[in-house]
This record gives C-alpha cells, structure tokens and sequence, in this order.
C-alpha cells in the first residue's frame, strides 16, 4: 500500500466522483481508477460501488476512510514535528551547568533561547563539571556549562561562552576587608573555604597552582560543594575563597567582595558532543556566548 494511495480514495471518498476527484489532486482520471483498484486489490475488497451515476462508500470504505483521514493527519503532525526540529523550533535539550553559572549566563541565555525557540522544551539540572562530562559521554545530557581546563577529548568539543574575573570573597570583618585590592599572596595565606578537586579537578588544580606559585602553602580548612554554602561559611567566618566575579550577585549579609590581584580569570565553556550536530545545541550555544 503506498501514500499516495490513500490520499487519492480519500479524495475519490470525499468528493464521490471520479472526475473531481481527479481535478483535485491534479491528475487524469485513468491512473486515478486504476490506484483505487490496486488498492482494493490489495486488501481483498471493496471501498467503493460505481455505477453509471454515482459512487458510493461501502461499509468497509466508511470504515476505511475515517482510518485513512487519522493516518494522513498523523503523518502531517510528524512532518511538521520533523520540520520544526530540522529547523530548530521544536525537539527537548538537556542542560547541566555549574552552579555558578547561574549566577551569570544562564538565565539570560534561556531567556534568549526561550524567545526565539518557544515551542522548545528545556531541562536544566546543576551538576560539576565531572558528572556533566560523564553524562555529555553517555549521551544523558547535550550541553554542559563548565569551568575549564578540561581534559582534551576526541568525542568532546569545547567552546568558550564567557571570561570573567576572579574575585575574593572574605568576612565582612576581615582585615582584608580594608584593602581595595588583595593580592593573591595575601588571600592564599588565610584559611580557605573551596569547592572538592573531584567536582572539577582542572579549575580547583589552577587555582591551587596559582596560588602555591606565590610562595605560599595554601591551606584548605572546608570543601563545600554548593556556591551558595561556600559564600555562607565565608560570612560565618570560616575561611576566604576565590570565585567567579559574577558569585557577587550573591549580596548576603556578612561578606563582602574585593578584586583580587594576580588571580587566574576564570572562563565558562558549553561542552558537547563533536558528534551532535543538532541545530538546537547549536542555537543555544550561540545565545550563551558573550558578545565580542
């Protein structure tokens, strides 16, 4: 049985004449008749009764035909689903990104992405950067939001998305608090408050380098995995941290924020698969990349 079987009896059904039928799908009555025929044929009866004056539907064409009018409606649906896809208007991504990300590029870049793409549904979960890349090569998630550097990977393509400062974060009462500026020496002598190496061994290796490269021996007193609880044992006193200039969205009470000199600038890639060519994937990562 082939398609365009089926959209000429419902044609032939609708219109109950040959001849107009005909007309309607722009083609000449005998190949008309004789597709019907093969049709028929095919499945071993009959869908239509033709005399001189008229055609009409037998029970089994009435049945036939709201079945062929379903199937037809189903296969446009899908064709205009495979469309919308192919065209980056439709379809699921699945996001990961650093919770600091949240912080800077992501809400914009949904926003953006959103907009333009709304019939596009999005997941967005917060993982480190290990398990976003496990899940990037496994094929569980699409994109991932991370703090490079990462380890260099044939199925992995890595773009950068966003460069900001790095900045200290440090109590409230801190003596640091009266400098302006702190030099990374300074902050690497004073108990730190750090996310775990396994959450993203590349940054936490960089940042520790740097500041060991001062001459200093820096001294982690807590791991917290969360931005959020980093900030929040820094204003109870803990320790300092360095962290991404846009973690100073995070105003709460007992911390304030310096720049701090000699730092690393900290940088945001979107991984994915070198393998996916989805359009979607592609407009996302093209709204979170920072003008310039």
């Amino acid at each position: 049985m082939e398609l365009r079987q089926l959209r000429y009896f419902v044609a032939v059904a609708e219109e109950l004449h040959f001849r107009r039928a005909a007309a309607r799908l722009h083609i000449s009555q005998p190949p008309l008749s004789q597709q019907i025929a093969a049709l028929e044929r095919e499945l071993g009866l009959s869908l239509l009764t033709r005399s001189r004056r008229r055609v009409e539907l037998t029970p089994a064409g009435e049945a036939f035909l709201r079945d062929a009018r379903a199937a037809l409606a189903e296969l446009e649906l899908a064709t205009a689903r495979a469309r919308a896809i192919d065209a980056g208007q439709a379809g699921v991504l699945r996001i990961n990104f650093v919770g600091s990300a949240l912080l800077s590029i992501v809400p914009a870049a949904v926003q953006r992405f959103r907009r333009a793409r709304p019939g596009v549904e999005i997941e967005l979960h917060e993982r480190s950067t290990a398990e976003q890349l496990r899940a990037l090569e496994s094929g569980v998630i699409d994109i991932g939001l991370v703090r490079p550097p990462i380890d260099a990977e044939p199925w992995l393509r890595a773009e950068r998305v966003m460069r900001e400062r790095t900045i200290a974060v440090i109590p409230a009462g801190s003596p640091l608090a009266a400098l302006k500026q702190i030099p990374l020496k300074r902050l690497a002598a004073e108990p730190l408050v750090l996310f775990p190496r396994g959450q993203a061994p590349g940054y936490h290796d960089l940042l520790i380098g740097r500041m060991a490269a001062t001459g200093t021996s820096p001294q982690i007193v807590q791991y917290a995995p969360e931005m959020l609880t980093i900030i929040g044992l820094v204003a109870a006193g803990i320790g300092v941290s360095p962290v991404p200039a846009s973690v100073a969205h995070l105003a709460l009470d007992g911390v304030t924020y310096r720049p701090l000199r000699g730092a690393p600038d900290t940088e945001l890639v979107a991984v994915t698969r070198a393998d996916n060519q989805s359009p979607l994937v592609r407009a996302f990562v093209a709204d979170a990349r920072e003008p310039g």
